[in-house]
């Protein structure tokens, strides 16, 4: 009974596979760029919160301070490794 079961769960499991891979081949380019965005909203995320923070610091300091720096700079760093890594996966794809 338990090998009948183990049986259909690898068959199941094999044609969910087919069937997801016929799907990624048919999507746009456009909706596999927006699924690779939306698995990596944490990414998305932390780019946002470092860039708001660094113009916080801007405008609380009054002027371009070595901490606005620091966080725009691994803003602009998190941001050019996000749409490298983007560009390439979505080509993989």
């Amino acid at each position: 009974m338990s090998n009948d079961t183990t049986r259909r769960r690898s068959e199941s499991a094999g044609l969910e596979n087919i069937r997801e891979a016929s799907d990624a081949v048919e999507k746009s380019t456009a909706a596999v760029t927006a699924e690779k965005v939306r698995e990596r909203w944490r990414t998305v995320g932390a780019i946002v919160v470092l860039a708001i923070t660094s113009v916080l610091l801007v405008r609380v300091d009054g002027y371009l301070s070595i901490d606005a720096q620091v966080f725009a700079g691994i803003s602009a760093l998190l941001l050019a490794y996000f749409l490298v890594t983007l560009r390439t996966d979505v080509r993989m794809e």
